[in-house]
């Protein structure tokens, strides 16, 4: 799908593929946020790797484990303490 849109004048200096990229990554990582698609279906989308999918996704504070700190903090008082 091709969509036609106008770039703001301050953008305006970097190249269409540099753009186009950029908005590419930042509406999969939408989907990604709104659960529409899975991180493995991103990077596949892109043509990246999962790898170098939540790599880039993590820059723009998309985490490639999305955990609650309460359910994190649950699960560390069920790990069995080391007895030394």
């Amino acid at each position: 799908m091709e969509i036609i849109v106008d770039v703001p004048a301050p953008l305006s200096g970097q190249s269409i593929e540099e753009l186009a990229t950029r908005v590419r990554l930042l509406l999969v990582i939408d989907e990604v946020r709104a659960g529409r698609l899975t991180r493995a279906s991103a990077a596949r989308a892109l043509g990246m790797t999962l790898d170098d999918f939540l790599i880039e996704a993590g820059r723009h504070g998309l985490f490639a484990i999305e955990h609650d700190v309460d359910d994190f903090k649950r699960e560390l008082t069920a790990i069995p303490k080391n007895k030394r």
